[in-house]
């Protein structure tokens, strides 16, 4: 018996996204789909990976190029015989609605509150944000109600925007094969940083932090690994970062590192940061997925005291939260753990426990086969979650 076909389609991340590819996507395929995923990127990254096949749109370098890409994207739809479309942008919403007219199986990924991310970004003018927000708010339900046989978030709260089609929370915990402790050789930087750089997830704060901890432990490097959200906000750090005389400490690459090497330069170093900072994104329920990544590694860490990352301290003691807009206290926390080793390792070991007792990527890839066996009966093929 064939195997039933299924396509992941995105418009704004790469083929392969950590939650699309790596984790959706090879957990499906394990299970005996046959499983497409197709974004933009360049043609050479064509071909089977993983048992995942990979096809490619142009990478959009302008408006006119990202509209164009969503009609190449409905025609590869509607040219495939596929029994469910999964797709994870919400302007690829009218594309899930045209094919669900045509009687398709439609997933929608929801993986962020949107109207809430329309809010900072900054290329939308501040008097336009508050009603870009309304209107993506009202779009995306009012789609997804009609034209959308389900939808997939990554935390619960997304459930009640979403509360007349079938809803699954799959949230982004990291697969515990690549993320453990011991996994990377130990490197000269002792804290890390995963993850894009904006203002609002902490990009020119932890430069903050750092000129306050070279006080007391000039030795001290940091590692940032991820990309800045504008030009114009790299150019920021990397005056400040001169301007403080802070080259030596903090080190950043914004280099992509594949998902399944990113655990090894997590375990490189001995403590996790997240900086967050408060804004409307922040102070709703969605958490870094950083965080629990350095979890599963075994790392103690240092984090904004955040309403969303807070919750999580009471599962287990990982580490230590300070006042996000107080960087004496990010530092003054950074230098308790590196000074007492024996307790940042405690710390350490309780993260793991956690990461291995709550938050994995398993438990999550069995919820994502529920969901499909509702939409796409696999009909005899053993399950086996990847």
């Amino acid at each position: 018996m064939a195997a039933p076909e299924v396509y992941h389609l995105t418009n704004v991340h790469s083929p392969f996204d950590a939650r699309i590819f790596y984790k959706q996507a090879q957990t499906l395929a394990r299970a005996g789909y046959a499983v497409t995923v197709v974004g933009p990127g360049p043609e050479e990254w064509c071909g089977e990976r993983a048992g995942v096949r990979v096809q490619t749109v142009p990478v959009a370098r302008g408006v006119g190029q990202r509209i164009l890409n969503l009609w190449r994207l409905l025609r590869v739809g509607l040219g495939a015989n596929a029994a469910c479309f999964h797709f994870h942008d919400p302007e690829l919403l009218p594309v899930g609605a045209v094919l669900k007219l045509c009687g398709r199986r439609v997933i929608y990924d929801v993986h962020e509150h949107f109207p809430l991310v329309a809010m900072v970004r900054p290329w939308v003018p501040e008097r336009l944000r508050r009603p870009l927000a309304r209107l993506v708010d009202w779009g995306e339900r009012a789609i997804a109600r009609y034209f959308v046989t389900a939808v997939v978030g990554v935390v619960e709260e997304q459930g009640d925007r979403f509360a007349k089609r079938p809803f699954a929370v799959v949230k982004n915990y990291p697969r515990l094969e690549w993320f453990s402790p011991g996994c990377g050789e130990l490197g000269p930087c002792a804290l890390v940083h995963i993850g894009s750089l904006s203002e609002d997830r902490g990009g020119l704060f932890l430069l903050e932090i750092m000129r306050e901890l070279a006080k007391t432990h000039p030795q001290v490097r940091l590692l940032s690994v991820g990309a800045f959200h504008s030009q114009e906000l790299r150019e920021r750090f990397e005056v400040l970062r001169r301007e403080w005389g802070l080259e030596e400490q903090i080190h950043y690459s914004e280099k992509r590192v594949p998902y399944d090497e990113l655990g090894a330069a997590i375990a490189a170093c001995q403590i996790g940061l997240v900086p967050g900072q408060i804004s409307p994104k922040n102070l709703a329920s969605f958490v870094p997925t950083k965080l629990f990544e350095y979890l599963a590694c075994g790392l103690p860490v240092v984090a904004s005291d955040l309403p969303s990352i807070r919750r999580f301290l009471a599962v287990a003691d990982w580490g230590l939260l300070a006042d996000p807009s107080d960087p004496v206290a990010h530092a003054r926390a950074i230098g308790c753990l590196l000074d007492d080793p024996v307790a940042a390792q405690a710390k350490g070991t309780q993260a793991r426990r956690a990461a291995e007792e709550h938050f994995n990527w398993e438990a999550e890839g069995e919820k994502l086969l529920a969901l499909y066996e509702r939409i796409v009966p696999r009909k005899g093929i053993e399950k086996c979650v990847g």
